[in-house]
């Protein structure tokens, strides 16, 4: 059976159509990979990061230890932060994936 991971977006200006795109790309990259995307997280208010801390939260909890995002701007828009957080993941035991990284051959 594949491994379970968990996704994570921030919601800034998206309508609908473009946060159900957001989410099928995190399917398919969750797929690819050899994932199941077992739910996905959404943090809707800038500068806030409740649905994170649930995140790591759930993942300290359950034995799921991925999580997928569309880039590290889902994370935050600044670079220190983007690190903190990824810092918080692997304190969780969590591996993130990055789906723009792939895509570009960066490293993940």
């Amino acid at each position: 059976m594949s491994p379970l991971a968990y996704g994570y977006l921030r919601i800034t200006d998206e309508d609908d159509e473009e946060i159900r795109q957001l989410e099928c790309s995190l399917r398919k990259f969750a797929e690819a990979e050899g994932f199941i995307l077992a739910d996905i997280y959404h943090e809707y208010e800038s500068e806030h990061y409740g649905a994170f801390y649930e995140l790591v939260a759930e993942m300290k909890r359950t034995q799921i230890r991925h999580v997928v995002l569309p880039s590290l701007a889902h994370l935050s828009g600044h670079p220190q932060l983007q690190i903190q957080f990824l810092r918080r993941l692997d304190e969780a035991d969590t591996q993130a994936w990055v789906a723009e990284a792939v895509n570009t051959h960066e490293s993940r």
